[in-house]
């Protein structure tokens, strides 16, 4: 049951808890469709992205769900999590959770070194969107389990 009352509405709850503020709900979800729907970055690590962030906050729903519609990443992700054990991936996807993770939890450690090998393999623009969607993801996520608002994702469904 949600930690907040919800009125009544034909939505998710996470849909009804973001429209008791519009504008929030607005803007949440025209940032959401440019994030996933650009092209400039490449939805496999959008998808890494949104399920490393659902597996480390427990949004239970979410860690189910493939938004590529392939769920290949789904067992692996949340494994590596569990153990915090990440060497069964690729060097570059070692790296950009190793990245996420530092970034979440403090910012301020993150490196130079960790910021050049940001620009290898992303140009600055891609570094900004890429960084917004860990912020909006996470956020997401923070907000669908601090108020148990789990039925924002239907199982099989997309958003």
């Amino acid at each position: 049951m949600p930690r907040i009352f919800l009125p009544e509405k034909e939505m998710s709850n996470f849909d009804t808890a973001l429209s008791l503020v519009p504008e929030i709900k607005d803007l949440y979800d025209r940032l959401y469709h440019f994030l996933w729907e650009e092209v400039d970055l490449p939805k496999d690590v959008k998808e890494k992205v949104r399920l490393l962030l659902a597996n480390i906050n427990g949004c239970q729903t979410c860690m189910s769900l493939s938004y590529t519609g392939d769920p290949v990443w789904n067992g692996p992700i949340k494994r590596a999590v569990n153990s915090s054990d990440y060497s069964g991936f690729m060097e570059f996807d070692r790296k950009l959770f190793s990245f996420i993770t530092k970034y979440r939890w403090d910012p301020k450690e993150i490196t130079d070194e960790e910021t050049a090998w940001l620009g290898m393999h992303f140009t600055e623009t891609q570094i900004i969107k890429l960084l917004a969607l860990i912020n909006l993801f996470d956020g997401f996520h923070k907000m669908i389990v601090s108020l148990d608002l789990y039925d924002f994702c239907s199982i099989g469904g997309s958003r």
